[in-house]
């Protein structure tokens, strides 16, 4: 509650850096934050646009974070959007765990990754006009 608080005050505060340079996500993931900080965090930094690139989303697995438990798969099917590896869930599966989780910037970068997943997953579009403005 205090970190969504924060953000909400100073939604800027995701692009901070520490005196080493760290954002507020770096040090979560380094720290062992739970899943629902992790979580709030990384929709945060997806928000901007600069941070949702290839190689700045895999700037991220190149930290080698030690991630556990949900926290792992959550940054499993980020990762997953930056690779072409047979083993990674498909777009349909990507998109029903963000929404499973709420994180709505992880559903517009899939969406924006692989737009035919709007008719994969059965979508009305006039219902979802909210959700397909952000794309």
């Amino acid at each position: 509650d205090v970190v969504a608080a924060l953000l909400k005050a100073w939604h800027e505060a995701i692009k901070e850096t520490h005196r080493f340079g760290e954002t507020p996500l770096k040090m979560a993931c380094l720290c062992g934050a739970s899943f629902e900080v992790t979580t709030l965090l990384l929709n945060t930094w997806l928000h901007y646009k600069e941070n949702r690139t290839k190689s700045t989303i895999i700037s991220l697995q190149r930290d080698n974070f030690n991630f556990a438990g949900d926290i792992k798969v959550l940054f499993s099917h980020l990762y997953a959007l930056c690779s072409n590896d047979t083993d990674n869930p498909s777009p349909n599966e990507i998109m029903d765990y963000f929404i499973h989780v709420e994180m709505w910037n992880g559903v517009t970068l899939n969406v924006d990754r692989n737009p035919a997943v709007i008719k994969m997953i059965g979508l009305v579009t006039e219902v979802m006009a909210d959700l397909l403005s952000t794309v």
